[in-house]
């Protein structure tokens, strides 16, 4: 099963363009989906208990992703 990154992180860093500032990052959401209400949805709808809880597990490793990359990048600086 393939599955797609619905979250990144985006990494700014001033000094690359001469500026002072202290280096800052932020997590998005690159991809998602609307209901009816407009509300936005970053994983499929689930009809059972073991479906949410495998989004859970997959969104939390998406998370524990980005804290990585984070860490990579900050330290650099």
């Amino acid at each position: 099963m393939t599955t797609h990154s619905l979250l990144d992180l985006l990494f700014f860093d001033p000094k690359k363009e001469g500026r002072p500032e202290s280096p800052r990052a932020q997590i998005y959401v690159k991809t998602y989906s609307c209901d009816e209400k407009e509300r936005v949805c970053v994983g499929p709808i689930c009809v059972s208990l073991s479906e949410i809880e495998a989004q859970c597990n997959r969104l939390t490793k998406e998370i524990e992703s980005i804290r990585k990359k984070a860490r990579r990048k900050f330290k650099t600086k």
